[in-house]
């Protein structure tokens, strides 16, 4: 079994209204503080796959991070996230190996039994692959 899985936090679809300069901000806030986190193995941000070939320096997607962490520090994470995001609905993929499993839009008041049923999952994902 996987020690460790990689987990994709998006909350792009709450941030859609928001304008691009506090989207970044807030991304590299979390990004920043997920670097602190015990439960955290390695975070990062996502590359875009737009960004023109040959361009001066990285760019990035805001409002989305990934992260690798172990299976039992799972929940912990999902629930560190939530109370940096308060209020925006979460999506978290767990992918282990070549198989992955989306929760999409988790609700502030879903996240503990939500959080419980994609440790499950991922235990299971991590088991198989």
């Amino acid at each position: 079994m996987a020690d460790t899985i990689r987990l994709i936090i998006d909350w792009r679809e709450a941030d859609a209204d928001m304008p691009e300069a506090q989207q970044e901000t807030v991304t590299e806030l979390l990004f920043r503080e997920m670097n602190g986190f015990d439960e955290v193995e390695r975070v990062e941000r996502v590359a875009d796959p737009a960004a023109p070939k040959g361009g001066m320096g990285a760019a990035w997607l805001w409002s989305i991070l990934t992260a690798e962490v172990t299976i039992a520090n799972l929940k912990r994470l999902g629930q560190e996230v939530q109370g940096r995001l308060p209020g925006k609905p979460i999506s978290f993929t767990v992918k282990a190996g070549d198989r992955e499993l989306t929760v999409e839009n988790l609700r502030p008041e879903d996240l503990d039994a939500t959080l419980e049923k994609l440790v499950a999952a991922a235990k299971d994902l991590a088991q198989d692959s």
